[in-house]
């Protein structure tokens, strides 16, 4: 859900700032404060909310690390299988053969 910033200017140049639950309702607070006085100035900007901001975060750095961790694993794997074996009975398999 998108949170809203209601923006008041007042005469004085003093600016008054209040977080909204939703867009909706913040163009309902701006009606009824413009209907009070015509000489205020209101605005309506939409703003992310924080926690959900944080949470794409710590959703991209988790990705990051399994997918540090799973070529991690991919080059332990690859090493394992690109260095000569020794078997026990590799000698005995090959006098079998002649």
């Amino acid at each position: 859900m998108i949170k809203a910033m209601l923006i008041i200017t007042a005469l004085g140049g003093a600016d008054y700032r209040v977080e909204m639950p939703s867009m909706e309702s913040c163009l309902d607070a701006r009606i009824s404060i413009e209907k009070q006085d015509t000489n205020v100035n209101t605005l309506c900007v939409p703003r992310e909310n924080e926690a959900a901001k944080v949470g794409k975060f710590f959703d991209m750095f988790t990705s990051m690390i399994e997918r540090m961790r799973k070529m991690d694993e991919d080059d332990r794997y690859r090493t394992w299988f690109d260095e000569p074996q020794n078997f026990i009975g590799d000698e005995r398999t090959e006098k079998c053969k002649e």
